[in-house]
């Protein structure tokens, strides 16, 4: 059997999924080649085994916007932590922590692979250099302008992303292969094999993380946004009532760069997930 390539999604700490899929695959260690959408780390149960077994097996990955979080956290004051950022990290010892960043901060953007580009999120509608889009926009896009970033873009190879849970499994435009079918969130994980023209899916042992976390993909979900002075009660519940008040700046964004303001005025989504939303 001549090798093969396989192209694995979100794994968020799913490391049972994450093996039971390989050994589907029927890997060949020395022959066929492993990649990995990103966000190994965070929401589901095992995240420092998943890690451990990507290293082992040398499945190539590229870093999703959870290790960008891990790393931009580790290197703020812990006094300038949420609680939600203090409740994450209390799942794992800091030891550990450092151990994983040691590692995800090595994990290119993308990955130009024979096969296809691999990038967490997707591309920067109207660049056509990797070098000129903005790394927020590889690491988090969705919509923009409102309309999915894979309707806006013309690559000249196949294109393999992630970050999508909400729209789950994308095969449906041509060059195009979103590979984030919520495994977290008790539905499936799911891998693509060009060579075969298959895909290899593994359902979740279970829902590892709340159905409340998946809300906020979705462009008319119920959502907050931390830093929105509002009160509580009175802030606004769908990315579509936060448009304007990201654009008004009543929101205020972490990075408040002009080339920020610019990426969040086009995209919600994005200055949502940057908020730390």
């Amino acid at each position: 059997m001549s090798s093969r390539t396989l192209y694995i999604g979100d794994v968020h700490g799913c490391a049972d999924e994450l093996e039971r899929i390989v050994d589907a695959f029927g890997f060949v260690r020395g022959k066929d080649t492993l990649y990995q959408t990103g966000d190994i780390i965070n929401k589901g149960p095992d995240m420092l085994r998943a890690l451990k077994f990507i290293q082992k097996n040398g499945i190539l990955t590229v870093r999703g916007n959870h290790e960008e979080h891990l790393i931009r956290m580790m290197a703020t004051d812990e006094s300038e932590w949420t609680e939600k950022q203090r409740a994450r990290f209390s799942r794992l010892p800091l030891e550990d922590w450092r151990y994983i960043l040691d590692e995800v901060k090595t994990w290119p953007l993308w990955r130009d692979t024979p096969h296809a580009l691999l990038v967490h999120a997707g591309l920067e509608p109207g660049k056509f250099r990797l070098e000129d889009m903005d790394p927020k926009v590889i690491l988090s896009v969705r919509y923009w302008n409102d309309i999915p970033w894979f309707e806006q873009v013309n690559w000249h190879k196949t294109v393999v992303f992630g970050h999508w849970a909400k729209m789950g499994f994308v095969d449906r435009r041509p060059g195009f292969v979103g590979l984030d079918s919520g495994c977290v969130y008790g539905k499936k994980l799911t891998a693509w094999c060009p060579e075969e023209d298959k895909f290899y899916v593994v359902p979740a042992a279970r829902e590892y993380s709340p159905v409340k976390d998946k809300a906020k993909t979705a462009i008319d979900a119920p959502c907050m946004v931390p830093g929105d002075k509002l009160p509580e009660a009175e802030r606004p519940k769908t990315f579509t009532d936060i448009k304007e008040r990201i654009a008004s700046g009543d929101i205020a964004v972490a990075d408040d760069s002009p080339e920020a303001k610019k990426l969040r005025e086009s995209s919600p989504s994005i200055a949502a997930e940057w908020a730390g939303y």
